[in-house]
């Protein structure tokens, strides 16, 4: 199959300084992305914008697969894997994200509420991988990572009268995307970035224009800038670049390693509204920033291990992470 190389260490294996850059770019576009979408919903209805963004992606990719000699599914399950993917992620997890944004959820709060993404991966990889058990170590740290995100958008979160619903959109989003995504760290082995991503995109899209008529969405031709460049900027930046690494980091890296890209996400956000918007960063904000990286960390650390090892025992340890398991 071909793959990926987005750079290589002594032994052929992609260094950690790799995997940092990949996940640096995905928190770099993606922390963008939220504000892109409330900009694009200016310019044309939730669901068409959603779908619109994912036909121009999967175009591109599917144009790309014959020149970078990307495989297609073979099998009936790589298929299978391939319209699941499509349609809980791209339809389910993305509908959700624009009609919760649309109907009054600001992008702030949306990331805070997407931020429970890293929790329900955890437990969905607790269930379906078998290498990635549930520690002390892991849901201490992601406590703290996401205790560190309501920090900084405390704001945000103090004026949701009404928004009950939208919210809980956004909450579901998350799950939809937890369980897709430990679907295809459980079963995707085969999967090529572009040609995978290329073909579940356009599945997605389908669902998507499916499910604008059904709500009656007025179809037409996006306003331009609002629409027509947040649709272009989200499909090109937004998905082509960031899901074909994704999907190259997500085979690599622990899937609930991976998903600490949605605590960061926030941080960058703010980041954004402080050097483009002149937004106030004030100590708290900071201290948050602080609390998510630190989680972050804890979760990661070999180090942090050695200390819980230390300090709840080995049996302890072993207890709460399961037995040893072949990798």
């Amino acid at each position: 199959m071909q793959s990926f190389t987005l750079g290589r260490g002594s032994l052929g294996v992609p260094s950690r300084l790799t995997y940092g850059a990949a996940f640096a770019l995905l928190c770099g576009i993606w922390g963008s992305t939220w504000l892109v979408i409330k900009i694009g919903l200016e310019g044309a209805p939730a669901f068409l914008s959603a779908a619109l963004r994912f036909v121009l992606a999967s175009a591109v990719l599917l144009a790309l697969a014959p020149v970078l000699r990307a495989k297609l599914p073979r099998t009936r399950a790589e298929w299978s894997l391939a319209a699941f993917y499509g349609l809980v992620l791209f339809t389910a997890d993305y509908g959700l994200i624009y009609w919760g944004e649309n109907n009054g959820v600001e992008s702030g709060l949306s990331a805070v509420l997407f931020a429970t993404y890293p929790f329900q991966t955890a437990i969905a990889a607790h269930f379906v991988l078998p290498a990635e058990r549930l520690s002390i170590q892991k849901v201490a740290g992601v406590a703290l990572g996401f205790g560190g995100v309501v920090v900084i958008f405390r704001g945000h979160l103090a004026a949701t009268a009404g928004l009950l619903f939208p919210m809980l959109a956004l909450v579901a989003a998350a799950t939809c995307a937890a369980v897709a995504n430990v679907a295809v760290k459980r079963w995707g082995h085969d999967a090529d970035p572009v040609s995978f991503n290329g073909l579940a995109m356009g599945i997605g899209a389908v669902a998507l224009a499916v499910v604008s008529l059904a709500a009656g969405e007025r179809w037409a031709v996006p306003s331009w800038p609002e629409g027509i460049g947040a649709i272009v900027y989200l499909a090109l930046a937004g998905s082509v670049v960031t899901f074909v690494t994704f999907l190259w980091l997500l085979k690599r890296i622990e899937a609930t390693s991976v998903s600490y890209i949605a605590f960061v996400i926030p941080i960058v956000a703010v980041l954004l509204g402080y050097l483009v918007a002149n937004e106030v960063l004030d100590v708290l904000v900071l201290a948050g920033a602080g609390m998510t990286l630190a989680g972050i960390w804890l979760s990661t650390s070999k180090r942090a291990a050695s200390w819980v090892r230390g300090t709840f025992g080995m049996g302890a340890a072993s207890a709460v992470n399961g037995p040893p398991t072949k990798k």
